[in-house]
């Protein structure tokens, strides 16, 4: 095993130490409950000194498995008698580990521990590949120091496989009191699931929205199966207290049939100051009494998931044919105001006012504002798209306006202006983070340099900042990531690229990890985001391609070089 010193390669022995003080916690996805993806507390990094010269990969620790979800940080930890700054991974075989996230030493983590029990293993036959165990990202209370993680696995004897909530001590690892719980949920419904009238969660769902804690309660969602999940828990009692399934009666069509997964490309619900939770919804029927696809859906703030209010898209019987997702992309609740702002694989943004989210009304009128391409890019308007529903539905057309590229990432937020990550769907469409200023509505400014390749889906960005200075931007290039390599897509994973950008000018790139062959992180793992603290990026990566035995991820670390 090899550790990189900005770009020399040695011994792991010879990896950089440092003793920053810890003063910032990325307890969950995107850095906070609104999911602004800001770290303002960042005294160490700016654009000056956050060039290929002075910045690169400290080191890389090696995971037993792929890392989807983010990085987890907590400072100013004592673990074995020790104060230091910890970074929290958790991975597709279903361990999770922490690690000095400052000094390697020697590559060893503080501690490490299994969520299987005995005779137990990761799903082998699931849709992540070759196996699927911690997909979403975990979050942390940090008054009581609990990580809560959800984890599925499979009874080797019986073949049974299920999900679980994990409640572990960050200190030790260990599990806490009556941790963890089996997740179970039900709802009285028809749909082609449902048995004997009702309908019940199972593993061909993926759990794949980062978690939220809100009001002593966590929040898990699930996608990727017939209709999604929304589930609240205790974070005490681990209690079930919640259960909100987005399509209980009506069916899905098309190649996925899905019903409003809750999947966020990786991000996760958001809560605003009085705990209400919003979370998007993915493709399927929607009627506005039992089926809730595509819509931007808020609940009340006690953990039992009673629907207030809720924003649809005019056009969504298209994306419900067209499997256009408004989940493919997260949700961002804007500080100092009362707007949420979504998109999804129409390239489409939504405004919605969080006192009055707009419901469903013609030309979105419910909405504050639509933002089109047009707005975003003047070169690429927006074009006409049908689609037909197939068989067994009625065909009926439905037509709409979409872009040249879709929102597979979170926005954040930064002094004023809103930062959204593109995906291309065209080699000619030139596009990446675009920034918007906000002053009650978006006003379309810069677009980052170099433009995202087709294929480099969730372009969620990071940004680190001392108050309102200082600031940058900082986001993963995946490439073509790891799950490209099977069909329909098909091409050889590529290495990520962690690029960086003054915030305040997205045409200047300050770091591109490709430029030092010794920065060079692993493979990307589509929807990934870094985080950025005491001075230090943090980014998951595939060490391995998914073809060889055994396949582990890393933990890149970069920083200052000495």
């Amino acid at each position: 095993m090899t550790a990189s010193l900005g770009g020399i390669t040695g011994s792991a022995s010879l990896a950089v130490t440092s003793t920053v003080a810890g003063i910032t916690n990325v307890a969950m996805w995107h850095y906070d409950a609104q999911r602004t993806g800001l770290n303002p507390t960042e005294i160490s990094l700016s654009p000056a000194n956050v060039t290929p010269q002075t910045f690169g990969k400290l080191f890389s620790y090696l995971l037993d498995g792929y890392e989807y979800g983010q990085p987890l940080l907590m400072s100013n930890v004592v673990i074995n008698g020790i104060t230091r700054n910890v970074v929290f991974a958790a991975t597709e075989n279903d361990s999770v580990y922490a690690f000095d996230a400052d000094n390697y030493n020697n590559g060893t983590p503080l501690w490490q521990v299994s969520l299987l029990q005995p005779g137990e293993t990761p799903i082998l036959d699931g849709p992540i590949q070759p196996v699927e165990g911690v997909t979403s990202t975990p979050v942390i209370d940090t008054t009581s120091n609990t990580m809560y993680v959800v984890s599925v696995q499979t009874l080797t004897s019986t073949g049974a496989s299920t999900f679980r909530l994990n409640a572990l001590n960050i200190l030790t690892g260990a599990q806490t009191t009556g941790s963890p719980v089996t997740i179970q949920a039900s709802v009285p419904g028809t749909n082609s699931d449902s048995i004997n009238g009702v309908v019940s969660l199972t593993v061909s769902c993926v759990q794949r929205a980062a978690l939220l804690v809100s009001n002593g309660t966590v929040y898990i969602g699930f996608g990727g199966c017939h209709s999604g999940w929304l589930l609240a828990y205790n974070e005490l009692t681990l209690a079930q207290t919640g259960v909100f399934n987005a399509s209980p009666n009506l069916n899905g069509e098309g190649l996925y049939a899905s019903a409003g997964g809750v999947w966020m490309g990786g991000g996760g619900p958001a809560a605003d100051d009085s705990g209400n939770i919003y979370i998007t919804t993915g493709n399927g029927p929607w009627d506005g009494l039992t089926a809730w696809s595509d819509s931007v859906l808020k609940f009340s703030s006690d953990g039992k998931l009673q629907m207030l209010d809720y924003f649809t898209p005019d056009d969504y019987r298209y994306m419900n044919c067209h499997d256009a997702d408004l989940a493919s992309g997260g949700l961002l609740l804007i500080p100092g105001s009362t707007e949420a702002l979504a998109g999804g694989k129409t390239g489409v943004l939504y405004l919605v006012n969080e006192t009055d989210l707009g419901h469903e009304q013609d030309n979105d009128a419910g909405a504050t504002q639509v933002v089109p391409g047009v707005l975003i890019d003047q070169d690429f308007l927006p074009y006409s798209s049908s689609c037909t529903d197939p068989p067994p539905f009625p065909p009926l057309t439905w037509t709409t306006n979409i872009n040249s590229y879709e929102f597979f990432s979170t926005p954040s937020y930064f002094n004023g202006s809103v930062y959204v990550g593109l995906t291309p769907t065209s080699t000619a469409i030139p596009v990446g983070i675009v920034q918007f200023q906000y002053s009650g509505t978006l006003t379309a400014a810069l677009t980052s340099l170099p433009a995202m390749q087709q294929g480099s889906n969730g372009a969620t960005a990071f940004i680190s900042a001392n108050g309102t200075a200082n600031g940058i931007l900082w986001m993963i290039d995946h490439g073509d990531p790891l799950q490209n390599q099977y069909p329909p897509v098909g091409v050889p994973p590529t290495t990520a690229i962690l690029r960086a950008y003054d915030a305040l000018d997205l045409t200047t790139e300050l770091y591109d990890s490709g430029i030092n062959a010794g920065d060079a992180p692993g493979y990307g793992i589509k929807f990934t985001s870094p985080i950025v603290a005491n001075g230090k990026v943090y980014i998951g990566t595939g060490h391995d391609l998914t073809t060889v035995p055994n396949p582990r991820g890393e933990l890149d670390v970069y920083g200052s070089l000495p």
